[in-house]
């Protein structure tokens, strides 16, 4: 069955071309936001959660007639949370319900999942309804995307600059929206957007593989070089890597410092104001794999690279490429 795109399926809001039964996947929450936000507008939805929703309740919409023409509409959100306390009755219950829904009718089935499973009810939804995907866009997509909101409202950015804004995004339309109105209320009446009002405002969303890369780097494994130009050719700057890990050695030198002197691990994340488990998790891993005086001689070695970038005007990418050779690769 050929999926259909969440961002025409916005574009060109008409239920018409629907079936009664429409499955949304994928990774991009802001779309299926928008795609539930357009139905709201145009219809009485009623929504349902998962972890909180039955069988019976989502039946009860489609048991009566509708006021209006265009049918009952249903939206459930987080469907894995219902399909995973559902009972093997309960299942063939859903299962029906699913076929049981007819036109004019509609139930939107929205799932966090990148992929579809072969089993119930997912089968059952592949054949009696429609499949919607919604993707991540792509690295040039995502960049002319946030490039139309700053210039819609009125504010002027060069490509330097907004190569940097979305190498800070990772390539996410949420975090998009939140940190690009953020920098938007920040430079107020200025027409034009700096690399500096960039740097000052945005918080970077980190992706999984910066964690990888950090990971081989104090494994002191040579494919940290590698984890670092599949970082830099896809949507991450080498500036926000090279600062990424600096920050990193810094935490792990102020965390390594503290325990020598007898502070506790909880009161020196307590301190560094570090709440989130997994990092807790990831500083005291590194930690166990690097020294004090070898974290020393990294931030002496990450200057002296800047001062290269800065004074000397050499090649960033190349200049940091040198500094992780070094590190990780031994003769």
């Amino acid at each position: 069955m050929a999926e259909k795109s969440i961002i025409q399926l916005i574009k060109n809001f008409d239920l018409r071309q629907l079936k009664p039964v429409v499955f949304i996947y994928g990774s991009e929450e802001l779309l299926k936001k928008q795609l539930i936000d357009r139905l709201k507008e145009t219809f009485d939805v009623h929504l349902f959660w998962g972890d909180e929703a039955t069988c019976n309740q989502i039946r009860e919409v489609f048991v009566s007639s509708s006021l209006f023409s265009e049918g009952n509409v249903a939206v459930l959100l987080d469907v894995e949370h219902l399909i995973s306390k559902l009972s093997k009755e309960e299942m063939k219950n859903f299962v029906n319900l699913l076929k049981s829904i007819k036109l004019p009718d509609r139930l939107f089935i929205v799932s966090r999942k990148e992929k579809i499973s072969s089993k119930e009810p997912f089968k059952t939804i592949k054949d009696v309804g429609d499949i919607v995907i919604s993707n991540k866009l792509t690295p040039k997509a995502f960049l002319i995307s946030v490039k139309k909101k700053i210039e819609g409202a009125g504010k002027k950015i060069n490509d330097e600059a907004l190569k940097l804004l979305v190498s800070m995004l990772d390539n996410d339309l949420w975090t998009a929206k939140q940190e690009v109105e953020k920098l938007l209320i920040y430079v107020g009446e200025r027409e034009e957007i700096t690399t500096e009002d960039i740097k000052e405002v945005i918080t970077p969303r980190i992706s999984q593989n910066v964690f990888v890369f950090l990971d081989r780097f104090f494994q002191k494994s040579p494919d940290a070089v590698k984890a670092y130009r599949e970082l830099i050719n896809t949507t991450h700057h080498p500036f926000e890597v090279q600062s990424l890990l600096l920050n990193h050695i810094n935490k792990l030198l102020v965390f390594i410092t503290l325990i020598k002197k007898g502070k506790t691990e909880e009161a020196i994340f307590s301190q560094m104001n570090i709440k989130h488990p997994a990092m807790k998790g990831t500083i005291k891993k590194h930690s166990s794999l690097v020294s004090q005086k070898e974290l020393i001689e990294m931030i002496k070695e990450l200057y002296n690279v800047e001062k290269k970038q800065k004074a000397e005007f050499l090649d960033i990418k190349e200049t940091f490429e040198e500094f992780l050779i070094k590190q990780v690769i031994h003769e």
